[in-house]
């Protein structure tokens, strides 16, 4: 990337970014009627982490540093034919079985829908704000509007793309897109999206006419396109007339749930929550075409020697695994794929506002973090495949910020494992062999090894450390009613382009769990959340990263690859390829213009 003048040259690869995210893009029309779709006519090369190599997210070639502040436009390369019948598409495959760690609601409503279920409810909803199939470059093609930042980024302006329907026929119309954001930010919808939307502030959404919108801000957010895609928290359609007729309330919500209207090429079929969720195949699409399967069913089966047998006879077609299972999937008609920066691996410290709580003890913090051996744990647990040093649990690696040196000198080491250094920390803490916990909940396969292996670490120094499994339902409950004292957190969170919506979700003041006491904490959010400029924003994600890793409120260990079996008869989705937050980036396997964009990239 070329150096855009000393003073700009640590930022000019975000600028280019969030023009990417107006990029004009171009491509030939899906043969199956999902029209227009296509790769961008360029891209820029956005290192995922410091010292990685490059990977190209799209966008205008040649922006300038300043142009995150300007008017960029998102346009469409062509309209969207309208939603066809599975009459006019070609045969299906009749079943696609997924199972994995996948701890979720299973929830067939748009707005409870969490940044990791994108794997199956953009296959039922569409998102506003479009991204291609594998998860790499913003793309207007593959969401319901195009967009245009106002002057200052204090806003946006929308305009719908025309013929778009819901599965029922209504019509997608500026109401609807307005709605939905609504949606988005209630008091209904999953925390990290609606938290993030408040902390951002939305001052006023104008509908002009049945095709465009605006969306003001209370002051700025020049992330605001991307924060709200597939590449990390997507706002998806919804259909206020289907919704006790735009009501958003508890008990429409939970009408919806019991006879859901979806605007995607699937619909949903059956699910329960925390078990499985399964889609059908439902129309034409006008986004993403046909679809290419007759069902898809996502289960949470916990135990990996399970998923493993089950992928071995064919009842699964794509099963998570851990290290240990590789010599299985790599001897025989099994495959290997891997999502990069899957899960970030380090400690959460919470509620660190309450009274009498052993981890508002900045003291304690830092010997825990200097107790815990990563480096061993990425050798034993990790055999070292796919891992790559991270000090900060939260904001990640792939932020965009990661450009700035700043920030990877605020974020990129963790703490080094000196545990002479952590009893000297645990002496002058407030520290009395208070009962302490590491809470899991099985978010992903080694979380288990991981609190075994982190158990004996503290008891080596003095902290005789108890391992409290709980279900994410319950830990839900206590959190909201903020009552985990004198706990640990390790549950992985996933890579994303921009933190924000995650960073509200761990350290703002209105989700139970941040450091709200901690002022230079929360004014270095609010100045990401309101910012009118890369410049601004950057700035405020290395001042986080700073507070986070230098106060300890996030010490992170590193980056982990998940792993991924795959049954023979599967072919390469491009899994690898994916930025987006999502385990799997399904949209390219069960759709035709996944399929499409899958061969035009050279993948079978």
């Amino acid at each position: 990337m070329k150096n855009l003048g000393k003073t700009l040259s640590a930022i000019a690869g975000l600028a280019t970014l969030l023009a990417a995210c107006g990029g004009t893009t171009a491509g030939p029309a899906s043969s199956a009627g999902a029209a227009g779709q296509g790769s961008s006519t360029a891209s820029l090369a956005v290192a995922p982490s410091p010292g990685a190599s490059a990977k190209p997210l799209g966008g205008l070639g040649g922006a300038s540093a300043s142009a995150a502040s300007q008017a960029v436009d998102g346009i469409a390369s062509a309209p969207p034919k309208a939603a066809g019948d599975l009459s006019a598409c070609p045969p299906r495959q009749p079943a696609l079985n997924v199972a994995g760690v996948l701890n979720e609601a299973f929830s067939p409503h748009p707005a409870e829908s969490r940044f990791s279920t994108t794997q199956y409810t953009r296959l039922m909803h569409t998102p506003l704000f479009g991204v291609d199939p594998l998860e790499e470059n913003m793309n207007a093609n593959y969401g319901a509007v195009e967009w245009k930042y106002l002057p200052g980024s204090t806003g946006v302006s929308l305009t719908v793309r025309p013929n778009l329907t819901f599965s029922n026929g209504d019509k997608v119309d500026a109401q609807a897109v307005k709605f939905s954001i609504e949606a988005a930010e209630s008091e209904f919808a999953d925390s990290q999206v609606s938290g993030a939307l408040k902390e951002i502030g939305i001052k006023d959404i104008k509908v002009q006419d049945a095709q465009h919108l605006e969306v003001d801000f209370e002051k700025a957010d020049v992330t605001f396109i991307i924060e709200f895609s597939p590449l990390v928290n997507p706002i998806y359609l919804l259909d206020p007339k289907a919704h006790s007729n735009g009501a958003l309330t508890q008990d429409a919500i939970d009408a919806f749930k019991k006879n859901p209207v979806a605007s995607g090429p699937y619909d949903f079929a059956s699910g329960q929550a925390q078990q499985f969720i399964t889609l059908k195949a439902a129309r034409q699409d006008p986004i993403l075409g046909c679809p290419l399967y007759d069902s898809i069913t996502y289960r949470n089966i916990k135990e990996t020697g399970t998923r493993m047998a089950q992928l071995q006879t064919g009842q699964l077609d794509i099963a998570q695994a851990d290290r240990d299972q590789l010599p299985l999937l790599q001897n025989g008609q099994l495959k290997v794929l891997t999502k990069p920066g899957q899960n970030i691996i380090g400690l959460y410290f919470f509620m660190t506002f309450l009274p009498n709580n052993i981890t508002a003890d900045e003291n304690f913090r830092k010997a825990v973090a200097y107790a815990i051996d990563s480096e061993s744990i990425a050798k034993s647990i990790y055999k070292g495949i796919g891992v790559t040093p991270w000090g900060c649990t939260w904001p990640g690696s792939f932020e965009i910020s990661a450009q700035d040196p700043r920030y990877g000198k605020a974020c990129s080491t963790p703490y080094p494992y000196d545990p002479q250094k952590a009893k000297d920390f645990l002496s002058k803490s407030s520290y009395k062999n208070t009962p302490f916990f590491l809470e899991m909940w099985n978010n992903y396969p080694e979380e288990a090894q991981v609190a075994q292996a982190m158990q004996p670490m503290l008891k080596a120094i003095g902290i005789d450390a108890q391992i409290k499994q709980v279900t994410r339902t319950a830990e839900l409950t206590t959190r909201n009613q903020e009552q985990e004292p004198n706990t640990m957190f390790f549950f992985g969170p996933g890579e994303r382009v921009t933190a924000l919506s995650g960073a509200e979700s761990v350290w703002g003041p209105d989700q139970h769990w941040g450091p709200r006491q901690d002022t230079d904490v929360q004014n270095a959010l609010k100045k990401a959340a309101t910012a009118g400029s890369m410049e601004d924003y950057t700035n405020a994600m290395v001042e986080l990263g700073q507070l986070v890793h230098d106060r300890a409120y996030g010490p992170g260990f590193f980056d982990a690859a998940a792993i991924w079996g795959v049954g023979a008869k599967v072919p390469d989705w491009g899994l690898s390829k994916s930025r987006g937050r999502t385990d799997l980036t399904l949209a390219a396997l069960t759709t035709q213009a996944g399929k499409d964009e899958r061969t035009a990239q050279g993948l079978q």
